[in-house]
């Protein structure tokens, strides 16, 4: 496991787990964090937008 403490959704948590599997257990730099949590939040805000 990639060492990095955030306090993120569980499915923000089970991406970066995804992600991490994925690439053979490379550790997940900070800024990979970074990207996947914005893309995480626009793709709620788009979700949102088209709903409400």
């Amino acid at each position: 496991m990639g060492k990095f403490s955030v306090s993120t959704p569980a499915s923000s948590a089970g991406i970066m787990r995804f992600t991490d599997v994925k690439s053979g257990g490379i550790p997940i730099e900070p800024q990979h964090v970074l990207i996947a949590a914005v893309l995480f939040i626009v793709a709620i805000a788009v979700l949102h937008a088209l709903i409400g």
